[in-house]
């Protein structure tokens, strides 16, 4: 699996010197004296036993490439060349592409890297410039890889962009973010630089796409991912699975299981902690006493990520599970449902949309928009104003809506 470093190169002092030096310390406790964070860190990682094997450097036309290479040139004819066209801001791939193997070599020679790519990138001063730079990383990193990123030089923008690029190459090229640091020059203290990492941004954003992703689907699966505990993420996605399935007793049970890993990684994770009472929130449906009033629970989740054929599925059957309890039966029990499912198919014969909204009136409308949605067909009668209801998405979302909520109210009466 390849392991690709991007660097940053902005506009800095010019000449031999180029960017301040600068000692920067990482948490393991190593330091190493440079005026590039992005050397400091390819020598992090080399030392921690991740070593980049592919180091990506990229700035603009004007960026002070002559400067970071001073050392690696020992052809004065192209440095003079390279240096001449950062003093007017010509630098482009072309050129770059006759250095690029020379630095290579010197990196490879002092086993940092065994690829170097110096590349070009515009300023990212509108939404076009943007959108070119993250294609540029798109084009240079391969595919399920793992990728660590230096922000630290160039643009104060590169932080954001930085963030956005690592959401993007994990999505378009399936990448694994090793880090993303910043050597904070700012916070120099006792001649010593930190480094900080933002990783944690990262995970924050990862988490609203999943918040957000989750409202669409309702997928429990979509938080698996992040979850450091292997007992919540099993338990998760065995939940997302047996959703799908709408075996609402096996989502329950599941969900029960990764519920009781929450509170553990919320004292324990700080970002989890911000999303923790909000996932707690979205399953707390799996508490719910009676079987009828989970799938209707559930039924709710569904109709919110408008799968429609879920949502009037677990809410008949809410129905039904409700029926049998009033029997005195067993909700999960196959037998015991089908007598129920009888007995309200029967307590419907003739009911129509002006009925009393007794249970069975209730029944009669999903079962009706359930046929309808799972056959793909439109209703052949019109008992309950199901053409109207049909006739949008907006309508059956409504409708969808005030029927389990009048189901709601038939349940609770019972209890």
């Amino acid at each position: 699996m390849s392991h690709t470093l991007i660097t940053f190169l902005g506009k800095g002092p010019r000449g031999e010197g180029g960017y301040r030096q600068a000692c920067y310390r990482f948490d393991s406790g190593n330091s190493y004296m440079t005026p590039y964070f992005g050397i400091a860190l390819l020598q992090e990682l080399a030392a921690s036993g991740d070593p980049a094997d592919h180091l990506v450097v990229l700035g603009t036309g004007s960026s002070i490439w002559d400067a970071l290479i001073y050392e690696e040139i020992k052809e004065d004819d192209l440095w003079l060349k390279l240096s001449e066209r950062v003093e007017t801001g010509a630098v482009d791939d072309g050129l770059l592409e006759q250095v690029s193997p020379l630095v290579e070599q010197s990196f490879s020679s002092r086993g940092l890297a065994s690829r170097v790519t110096l590349a070009t990138i515009p300023f990212g001063r509108d939404q076009k410039e943007q959108v070119n730079i993250l294609r540029k990383m798109a084009d240079i990193v391969e595919p399920e890889g793992v990728v660590t990123m230096d922000v630290s030089h160039g643009f104060r923008s590169l932080p954001m962009l930085g963030l956005v690029s690592a959401l993007f190459l994990t999505r378009l090229k399936k990448v694994t973010i090793g880090g993303i640091y910043y050597g904070a020059l700012e916070m120099t203290e006792h001649g010593m630089t930190p480094v900080i990492r933002l990783d944690g941004l990262l995970h924050i954003a990862q988490w609203l796409n999943a918040m957000s992703g989750f409202l669409k689907s309702g997928d429990y699966g979509i938080f698996a991912p992040l979850l450091g505990d292997r007992a919540a993420t099993d338990a998760l996605r065995q939940a997302a699975f047996f959703e799908k399935t709408i075996n609402i007793q096996q989502v329950r049970g599941n969900l029960k299981k990764a519920r009781q890993s929450f509170e553990t990684l919320k004292a324990k994770d700080p970002v989890f902690s911000l999303f923790a009472d909000e996932l707690l929130e979205l399953t707390s449906w799996v508490e719910k006493q009676r079987f009828a009033g989970r799938q209707l629970a559930a039924a709710r989740n569904a109709l919110r990520a408008r799968n429609y054929v879920r949502a009037a599925a677990l809410a008949e059957e809410s129905m039904i599970s409700d029926q049998v309890a009033r029997d005195g039966g067993n909700p999960d029990r196959y037998w015991d449902r089908e007598s129920a499912r009888k007995a309200l198919n029967e307590a419907t014969r003739g009911v129509c949309h002006g009925a009393p909204e007794v249970p069975a009136r209730i029944y009669a409308e999903l079962r009706a928009l359930r046929n309808c949605l799972v056959h793909g067909i439109p209703p052949g009668k019109n008992s309950f104003g199901q053409q109207k209801t049909l006739s949008s998405e907006d309508n059956l979302f409504a409708r969808l809506d005030e029927l389990i909520e009048k189901a709601e109210r038939i349940i609770n009466q019972a209890s």
